[in-house]
């Protein structure tokens, strides 16, 4: 035992921890999921250069439920990735991404390994793109270079040609202004010449109309003359009358003569013409007429413009030229069972030491008791007192399952209190599969008892098959790292149902009914091996009978 022992445990041991170092080419490798919401060209790049590791076998999944579901059902499927969408394009514009990385916190040691090559892989995918992104700013630099300097030359043409129509127009403007004074001084004196004309022309008009008014007003001033003429006779014929007036007054007053007749005076006609104000006429002078503008100036001809070089766009240069620099590619660690991120080591050895520790203290107590009682006489008289076989182990069992199970609260207890290990949301739930792995140790106690027929037998036995069933079982490290074929046999372990409901609940966080059927396997092993127990040990309670 001293040489088997070891050697059973080294290999294990070696089996279960190769992967540790190194997974080589055709070895079972570990399931990546990944979950592509972004489709772009760095989603394919990282995807690509994940499959290229002979250590992960990439698995897409169409959505992150998918994945948890895979996860759940493979044991070598320690973490999704998932790329969010437009990862690609932020990427471009300069932002910095982060990958979204979903693990199993029960897999940790396994996640960590992928996620060393992930974060590796990032910073080359980042250092690339840099270099990638200096490259094209480098020759887009050049380009641009280049056309800003055939730019240059060609704003240095278009200079040139500017300035020598510049110097046209000035030549052009000039001789315009020589040419339109001297027309303008020709079109005055022809104005001039043309308006004296019309202006003599209104003024003869206007003196003949003159003429004819003041001719009809000469009769007038005729008949008014001679009216005074008369009056001013009558006048004097009347100063005359009046002396005589006086010389015949008095008594004779009927012999004064009568007065003179007074000359009619004019008529309405006369005088209204005389009061007729007169109406001179304004000359008229019609300057529109004979000249016209249009034909009269003659502007000289304006120089062509010449074809001028294109001249760049150079706000859509620059946005066709300038390149963003690539942000950074980065990760973020979220649980996939919606539990702590972090865990707490001491999460995962205290029930897998205590699972040990409980297996070897079963083997040890159940199986050296019936051989010292055998040795001792003690199941002769248990015999003889007419107690049965599988009365007496039952009732051994059920006081080394209490015993056993007390020791579990115990662990777990001194573990919250001096490491602060999680009990989960529901910490009575542990009670479950911390009593089905007490009666399966129990069982395989009793199975002990059987195969060693000596006591010093009993602790190395029990003692590896105790180490056997807790290394295979997954209480000292996470269950995959063991290659497939040690995963299948573990299968038929009570250690390894015992773990899983133990990682749902402190380490994975989920609720009490995810150790429902590991409690039950367990519980079903331990009922198989107790009743192979319970027919060995009827055979040593009868020879210790005889």
């Amino acid at each position: 035992m001293l040489a088997l022992a070891p050697l059973v445990i080294i290999t294990v041991a070696g089996f279960s921890l190769g992967n540790i170092y190194g997974v080589r080419p055709g070895s079972e490798p570990f399931y990546l999921v990944v979950v592509n919401d972004d489709r772009g060209w760095l989603a394919g790049a990282i995807i690509d250069a994940l499959g290229r590791d002979h250590a992960v076998s990439v698995v897409s999944a169409a959505n992150l439920g998918d994945a948890r579901a895979f996860i759940r059902r493979q044991d070598r499927a320690p973490l999704c990735i998932v790329i969010p969408p437009d990862t690609t394009t932020s990427f471009e514009t300069g932002s910095d991404i982060h990958l979204i990385v979903y693990i199993d916190p029960v897999k940790r040691l396994e996640a960590a390994a992928i996620e060393l090559d992930l974060d590796r892989l990032c910073r080359v995918v980042t250092s690339r793109a840099h270099e990638l992104a200096r490259k094209r700013m480098t020759e887009q630099a050049t380009q641009l270079r280049d056309q800003l300097i055939a730019a240059s030359d060609r704003m240095k043409a278009v200079v040139a040609q500017l300035d020598q129509l510049r110097r046209q127009f000035e030549h052009a403007r000039v001789t315009a202004q020589s040419e339109l004074t001297a027309q303008t001084r020709q079109t005055i004196e022809r104005m001039r010449a043309e308006i004296t004309v019309q202006i003599n022309q209104s003024v003869a008009q206007s003196k003949a109309a003159v003429e004819h008014d003041l001719a009809e007003r000469r009769e007038a001033l005729v008949f008014v003359v001679s009216y005074l003429e008369h009056l001013q006779a009558s006048q004097r014929d009347f100063e005359s009358w009046l002396i005589k007036l006086k010389a015949a007054a008095g008594s004779h007053a009927n012999q004064i003569p009568p007065p003179p007749e007074w000359p009619a005076p004019p008529g309405k006609a006369p005088l209204a013409e005389l009061s007729r104000p007169i109406d001179f006429p304004l000359p008229h002078i019609d300057v529109a007429s004979p000249i016209a503008l249009s034909d009269t100036y003659r502007l000289p001809r304006l120089p062509e413009l010449p074809d001028f070089p294109s001249i760049p766009d150079f706000n859509a240069t620059f946005s066709q030229t300038a390149v963003a620099l690539p942000g950074i590619v980065g990760w973020q660690e979220r649980s996939i069972t919606g539990g702590n991120v972090t865990v707490n080591a001491f999460d995962q050895y205290v029930p897998g030491f205590g699972i040990t520790f409980l297996l070897i203290d079963m083997f040890w107590g159940v199986g050296v008791g019936l051989i010292d009682e055998r040795d001792w006489g003690t199941l002769a008289r248990l015999h003889v007192s007419g107690a049965s076989a599988s009365g007496l182990m039952l009732g051994k069992l059920t006081a080394r399952f209490l015993i056993g199970l007390s020791q579990m609260i115990l662990l777990f207890g001194a573990g919250r209190l001096f490491f602060g290990i999680s009990l989960g949301h529901n910490s009575w739930a542990l009670l479950f599969p911390a009593a089905a792995i007490s009666f399966a140790a129990a069982a395989f106690s009793l199975v002990i008892a059987c195969i060693a027929n000596t006591r010093d037998a009993v602790l190395p036995i029990g003692a590896m098959t105790a180490l056997v069933m807790s290394a295979t079982g997954g209480c000292w490290w996470p269950l995959d790292f063991e290659p497939y074929w040690m995963r299948a046999a573990a299968l038929g372990m009570p250690t390894t149902w015992t773990m899983l409901a133990f990682n749902n609940l402190m380490i994975r966080g989920l609720d009490p009914s995810s150790v429902a059927m590991p409690a039950v396997v367990t519980s079903a092993i331990g009922v198989s091996v107790l009743a192979i127990g319970i027919l060995g040990s009827s055979r040593i309670y009868r020879r210790a009978a005889q």
